[in-house]
């Protein structure tokens, strides 16, 4: 399926792709999400304001860089599409750190389910973020662990009486936990991956997830009554086939750089795509050009 119009080749280099029947773009800024939201509307994929589940080291939630006036005037307004891609070129954060809130500022993004692999505790002791946008409409962030955490004994996808079950996680990634599955009528999402979240920082280096680590956080079964036997990555090959839609935010500058952005991708591609995306035509070291 052609999602990416031919004049914006310069922000998005890569073809979609196809993993378990749904379409993939890889691309490298996160904030680069958002065009991809909307054009996603005109495939059929999504409705909007569109639920994301995504994989973050960073929450990327801060408030827009630059105010919430230009986001609200365009979501008020009829102006065309490419003033949306000029709006995330110039107006939003070029470290990809508020494009969650500028989405629902935005009128793109409804809730956020958001795995991290990095407690960023002095940002938000919470489990949930509320956030009111400039229309009044409340939009949920659930900042979770990661999975291995979230399926074991008193995680938010076993716990009944974890913080974010009350409000609202389960029914809003439509999650069954006595069958460990999404429900068959589950809510429609967007899988969102930023290939930093498999990565870990000491001091000023990056270092991707080595084969100890992902064996560690994605092939051992959970320890729950519910998951004696579910492995981790059973549970992302399960929000592949669910979704509407995949994002892949490479990241390189997060990553530790591009041999290392490229490894990564080769590796998801391989533990949780069974190997469906030809990595050999995929360009991540590339310079965003707007319009080309």
């Amino acid at each position: 399926m052609k999602i990416i119009p031919d004049n914006l080749n310069g922000i998005y280099p890569n073809p979609a792709q196809s993993v378990y029947g749904k379409p993939v773009v890889v691309f490298s800024g996160h904030r680069w999400t958002l065009p991809i939201l909307f054009l996603a509307v005109e495939k059929g994929l999504v409705e909007l304001p569109a639920a994301i589940v995504t994989f973050d080291r960073h929450r990327d939630s801060l408030a827009p860089l630059n105010g919430s006036e230009i986001l609200k005037k365009y979501r008020t307004s009829d102006e065309p599409f490419e003033k949306l891609v000029n709006i995330v070129m110039k107006h939003l954060s070029p470290r990809n750190d508020d494009w969650i809130i500028s989405g629902m500022e935005l009128g793109l993004i409804s809730d956020v389910i958001q795995f991290n692999s990095e407690k960023e505790q002095a940002e938000s002791p919470g489990k949930v973020t509320l956030h009111t946008d400039s229309v009044d409409k409340t939009h949920r962030i659930f900042h979770l662990g990661r999975p291995v955490n979230e399926l074991s004994y008193k995680g938010a996808l076993v716990d009944s009486a974890h913080e974010s079950v009350s409000e609202g996680l389960w029914d809003c990634l439509g999650w069954d936990p006595s069958i460990h599955s999404l429900k068959e009528k589950a809510n429609k999402f967007i899988l969102d991956i930023d290939l930093d979240f498999f990565t870990y920082a000491w001091d000023k280096y990056i270092f991707p997830f080595n084969e100890e680590i992902y064996d560690g956080e994605f092939q051992i079964p959970c320890q729950s009554s519910f998951y004696e036997d579910y492995l981790p990555s059973e549970f992302v090959c399960e929000l592949t086939r669910k979704s509407s839609l995949v994002t892949i935010a490479c990241e390189p500058g997060f990553c530790g750089g591009f041999e290392k952005s490229k490894k990564i991708l080769k590796d998801v591609n391989n533990l949780f795509f069974k190997k469906e995306m030809n990595i050999e035509k995929i360009k991540i070291d590339y310079e965003e050009i707007l319009f080309e």
